[in-house]
């Protein structure tokens, strides 16, 4: 097997989102998160169906916080971008096979910060997530 390309290993294709409605509602739920400012990572794992990915990712920010869709949706896709760049990352932690990793991404600030504040918080959740994960 060729490893893949740069092009084909940055990708967030569509059914790498979460849409269920179902998980969504699971993962607010109390349970497992990790959080470093300006995010919060709530995450579970769930049965997985044949043909699933692995890891599926939500991204949210508040109506409260940032009352302007522009606001909202700039700071989703700066998010988004941090995961597409960093999504290697998460192929340290022990998935098993028969489970799905669902998190959503949780925009907790008060303002709007840079892609690097955004992109070193992501980076210590996760490897905040792997300490859980890995030796819990």
């Amino acid at each position: 097997m060729t490893p893949p390309t740069p092009l084909q290993r940055y990708k967030l294709p569509r059914n790498k989102i979460l849409r269920s409605q179902k998980a969504i509602t699971g993962l607010f739920q109390p349970g497992f998160f990790v959080s470093s400012y300006p995010l919060r990572i709530n995450y579970q794992f769930i049965n997985r169906q044949a043909g699933d990915a692995e890891v599926l990712v939500l991204f949210s920010v508040s109506k409260r916080r940032f009352k302007k869709a522009t606001q909202r949706n700039r700071i989703k896709r700066l998010m988004r971008e941090v995961y597409r760049l960093n999504q290697q990352q998460l192929q340290a932690l022990d998935i098993p096979q028969d489970r799905q990793l669902t998190m959503a991404l949780i925009y907790t600030g008060q303002e709007l910060l840079t892609f690097q504040v955004i992109k070193s918080a992501f980076l210590l959740c996760i490897q905040k997530m792997e300490r859980k994960i890995n030796h819990a």
